[in-house]
């Protein structure tokens, strides 16, 4: 994992504790757009999902081809502000960008929920329900 001052391997691992996270994840481009959200909001960005194995995307009811199973994709919220906030920054900073772009909003909760980033190559945007 590329060098950075907030984030640790440890925290994209799978939760499934029992696989290892493959050599270069999570890549170097998607760690620097987490730097890019955490240095704009000041704010400890936490890493619900990370890399999943097959098994444990399965599990958690992840898409058969989820770019958390090769590692390039990131379940996040930013510590004190609305998930619904963090999502409209990622679409105004990235949105021209070839990324997958998601939000989850918990209705009952503006700081729960959570922000899908991945890697993909090509353009993808959506909303959990």
């Amino acid at each position: 994992m590329k060098h950075n001052p907030y984030f640790k391997a440890s925290e994209f691992k799978c939760r499934c504790g029992k696989c290892q996270i493959p050599e270069g994840v999570p890549s170097d481009e998607l760690i620097d757009l987490l730097v890019e959200i955490r240095e704009f909001f000041g704010n400890r960005v936490l890493i619900n999902s990370g890399y999943r194995c097959e098994k444990h995307n399965a599990k958690v009811g992840g898409a058969k081809t989820s770019q958390h199973t090769i590692g390039s994709a990131v379940d996040f919220r930013v510590e004190g502000v609305a998930t619904q906030i963090v999502y409209h920054h990622c679409i105004k900073m990235f949105g021209d960008k070839p990324l997958g772009i998601a939000v989850k909003i918990n209705k009952d909760n503006p700081m729960g929920g959570f922000v899908h980033l991945d890697t993909r190559g090509k353009k993808a945007r959506w909303e959990y329900k």
